[in-house]
């Protein structure tokens, strides 16, 4: 029996109905398999057009010159682009398994060659294993899973996230090197963008949420009768006074509005992925970028003033006639507009600058001196947090954003000791991000610390990677185990064992500021190493930790609160008062008897 042929456009049409998915192949499978079906089927699912909407949904994050590079050696296919990306992908996973699975300076390697070969190329494929399913003990209640839990699935997202993290930090670095030698005011939009990419937002994000904005602003100029054209409204003082409040009232019909009290020192409202979205309520230099980039983007030459107390802009016009015009953003529900002859002087006299020293105030400030201001801003307001701090992981990469911007402008050593003193918390970043992308910008007696450093942590890795901690090799018994959970008997925190000594290893100092030796073993037995619910690190004695269980609203917020555990834990298991973590492969590589320990502990209890 025959088959009868059906058009070649109803074959294209039946194609056309698959549902462009961002984060399955079920689609892409049923289209790789016309390929390799009928003659009819493989020459439908060869159209190009096909496969464009496939490509824009799953790949909406790119390095923009890569991008340009494969659309000319495709001729712009969107089949042989997606089958290139899907290469990629590939490559990425296997390379983010290794990482998975390997200890030492290997993984460093590997994060390196991602970060080189691929950059934001490899973004979509790591976004997608950051965001696996995760085992049923974590998921929220009444929130059913369809798709299946990958092994290793809880260190494969935090190796992913750690991934994505030495790509978009390494290009904010490189970015902001640029500034060095290209400042410029269209700088300042990418630059100020870049900031969000240490919380693993890429600058591109930033980006389009601005255009968004300026789209809006564009339809709110046009409901209120405001010109759009520049040429109309550049050389014209008046109208270019009602465009400027016109951007303002617009920031505030969005929701941006002038942060006060407390909500001041809100760490989130000095990031732009955060005070675009859900922090508006903010500080002066955040509402003066939003403005600047929306009035650059509407024809208005527009930029920001290193303006003392508070950051204003100015806004400029190509016609000598027409005089500059500040702008308190900040200010703007009361006073937008600043006026040079009383206003300006004023507010310098209150700051404690004569006007004579005016000028340096009131002229456009360079990128360079406002991502300075804002890492500065980010410092101080570590010193006046409000009643509900933000998490230690957050703290972390706030405090290592602004320290990055601080040693790249400044060349300060004091800020870069303590980069180093916080690496171990973002791992990956140890070659793409501080040898290739960092060094390079420092001088030379800065290169040679850092350079140095950096030997110091991938020999720490090599040896940590060969050291492993058999029970059987023990000569003091160690009564607890790697994946315990605890609650301190003293500051009653809980816990989660990620390692341990058979005695305590750390320095004099601090074993006489912590008391040990008033413990009743003193500093004669096990210490391990523990996260704490926020993600801090401890270091404690046996004799201060008692078994303990977690409640459930606990369990769900483990890798929220502390990420760092999912390095080391997969999996939860919780009986009669006693829990422990599956460890993964890099823990179980370590700590080779600690599993079946702890599983017959768990069992069993003490005895």
């Amino acid at each position: 029996m025959t088959t009868r042929e059906l058009p070649f456009d109803l074959y294209v049409h039946i194609l056309e109905q698959l549902t462009p998915l961002a984060d399955s192949d079920e689609s892409i499978t049923a289209l790789v398999s016309c390929l390799k079906a009928s003659t009819s089927f493989r020459a439908a699912a060869s159209v190009t057009g096909l496969w464009e909407p496939h490509y824009r949904v799953r790949y909406t994050i790119c390095d923009p010159a890569k991008e340009q590079s494969r659309k000319q050696s495709t001729g712009g296919d969107w089949r042989l682009m997606y089958l290139e990306r899907r290469r990629i992908d590939l490559e990425t996973l296997n390379m983010l398994s290794k990482i998975v699975a390997e200890r030492g300076d290997g993984r460093l390697e590997r994060a390196r060659e991602v970060n080189t070969m691929f950059s934001f190329d490899a973004w979509n494929a790591l976004e997608i294993a950051a965001s696996h399913p995760l085992p049923e003990t974590f998921r929220e209640p009444g929130a059913p899973e369809r798709r299946p839990v990958p092994s290793h699935a809880v260190p494969i997202r935090f190796w992913a996230q750690m991934l994505l993290g030495a790509i978009a930090r390494s290009h904010a670095v490189r970015t902001w090197g640029t500034l060095i030698s290209n400042d410029t005011a269209q700088t300042l939009e990418l630059s100020f963008a870049c900031v969000s990419s240490f919380f693993v937002y890429p600058p591109m994000k930033v980006l389009s949420q601005l255009e968004e904005l300026v789209a809006l602003c564009k339809a709110y100029f046009v409901e209120h009768r405001v010109p759009l054209d520049p040429a109309e409204f550049t050389s014209d003082a008046e109208k270019l006074r009602l465009v400027c409040l016109s951007i303002c009232d617009f920031l505030w019909s969005c929701g941006f509005e002038a942060a006060d009290g407390q909500q001041f020192h809100v760490l989130q409202n000095r990031f732009p992925h955060l005070f675009l979205t859900t922090h508006k309520a903010t500080i002066p230099i955040s509402l003066v970028y939003v403005f600047v980039c929306i009035a650059q983007k509407i024809g208005v030459t527009a930029a920001p003033v290193d303006f003392p107390t508070r950051v204003l802009a100015i806004v400029s016009s190509p016609d000598p006639d027409v005089s500059d015009i500040f702008i308190d953003v900040f200010g703007s529900r009361t006073q937008a507009i600043l006026t040079l002859r009383d206003d300006i002087p004023h507010f310098l006299l209150q700051a404690g600058i004569t006007p004579t020293s005016m000028l340096r105030y009131i002229t456009p400030a360079s990128s360079e001196s406002m991502l300075v201001r804002a890492s500065r801003n980010v410092l101080a307001s570590f010193s006046n947090f409000p009643e509900n701090p933000v998490s230690e992981d957050v703290l972390h990469t706030a405090f290592y954003a602004s320290l990055v911007v601080n040693v790249i402008f400044m060349n300060n050593h004091r800020y870069l000791s303590n980069i180093i003193n916080h690496i171990n918390r973002f791992l990956l970043d140890l070659l793409p991000v501080l040898v290739d992308s960092l060094t390079p910008l420092l001088n030379s007696r800065l290169q040679e610390q850092l350079t140095t450093h950096c030997k110091a942590v991938i020999e720490e890795e090599k040896e940590a990677a060969a050291t492993s901690h058999p029970r059987s090799a023990l000569t003091r018994e160690v009564k607890f185990f790697v994946g315990m959970v605890f609650k301190h008997a003293a500051h009653r925190y809980v816990g989660y064992i990620y390692g341990w000594d058979a005695s305590c290893v750390a320095t004099e100092d601090w074993v006489r500021e912590m008391g040990v030796d008033s413990l009743p073993r003193g500093r004669h037995q096990p210490f391990y190493h523990a996260l704490t619910q926020n993600g801090s690190s401890r270091y404690v004695a046996e004799d201060n930790i008692r078994p303990t269980c977690l409640e459930s609203v606990d369990v769900r917020r483990i890798f929220v609160d502390a990420p760092e555990a999912g390095r080391y834990f997969e999996d939860l298991t919780q009986v009669d008062e006693r829990a422990r973590f599956l460890l993964s492969p890099e823990l179980n590589a370590a700590y080779p008897d600690d599993e079946a320990f702890g599983d017959q502990w768990l069992k069993q209890g003490d005895q």
